[in-house]
């Protein structure tokens, strides 16, 4: 498989988890949203039993879709910098490694939501929903935030490094990290779901947009880019 052919099947794979993304956008407003504060545990666990479905479908078959997308495109990405520029193995290797790790702590998020949403199929137990749930805000939220600015900066550096994307989405991937960043911090705001600057808040929903928006953006640099280096 030549250079070109691997930034068809890497864009493609990015671009397709994207539209997924898309897709199943509405979801991620369902189920664990404005409904019921947290707090009231009996209410919050009827209210996930309630939207339960909506939450598996995100959690196991819409997300896990995204991450396929995220894996195959990351794959790509670190064969186009080898390729482009010897020296710079190390930050394809950290790039596709920190990747695999944002990939497998959001799994890992979304198998405890699912876990919360399948408690209520038979008989809930409110506290073990409520446990499942808030034990997810850290892994989306400042665990998974830190990381996934460490995967953008390195991405940005191997970009501007080697040119095999357009330059701009290796700044985007800096202003998206440095968002990360800054979003992490808000897991020291408690559990209020319809609060802005919390653990499970729209600040972390708004760092893990930035690094979607990232992932489509490359994607598409890499389907329509045809220098291999600047």
């Amino acid at each position: 498989m030549n250079d070109q052919q691997v930034r068809r099947v890497a864009g493609g794979f990015g671009v397709a988890g994207f539209v997924v993304f898309l897709a199943a956008l509405p979801l991620y407003f369902v189920g664990v949203g404005p409904g019921v504060p947290l707090e009231q545990t009996a209410q919050f666990s009827e209210f996930v039993a309630r939207t339960g479905t909506f939450v598996i479908i995100r959690t196991t078959l819409a997300d896990a879709l995204i991450m396929v997308g995220l894996l195959v495109f990351l794959a790509g990405f670190r064969h186009l910098i080898r390729q482009a520029r010897a020296d710079y193995e190390w930050v394809a290797s950290l790039v596709f490694g920190v990747g695999l790790l944002v990939i497998a702590i959001e799994l890992v998020a979304d198998g405890l939501e699912a876990g919360a949403a399948l408690d209520t199929v038979v008989r809930a137990e409110p506290t073990v929903v409520r446990g499942l749930m808030e034990a997810s805000f850290p892994l989306y939220g400042a665990i998974g935030l830190i990381m996934a600015a460490l995967m953008l900066a390195a991405a940005g550096y191997a970009t501007l490094g080697t040119g095999v994307l357009h330059r701009w989405t290796g700044w985007f991937a800096y202003f998206a990290a440095i968002g990360n960043l800054l979003a992490a911090p808000s897991i020291l705001g408690g559990t209020n779901i319809t609060g802005f600057y919390t653990a499970s808040g729209y600040a972390p929903f708004l760092g893990q947009a930035l690094m979607l928006i990232w992932f489509l953006v490359a994607s598409v640099s890499m389907l329509v880019k045809r220098e291999s280096a600047l």
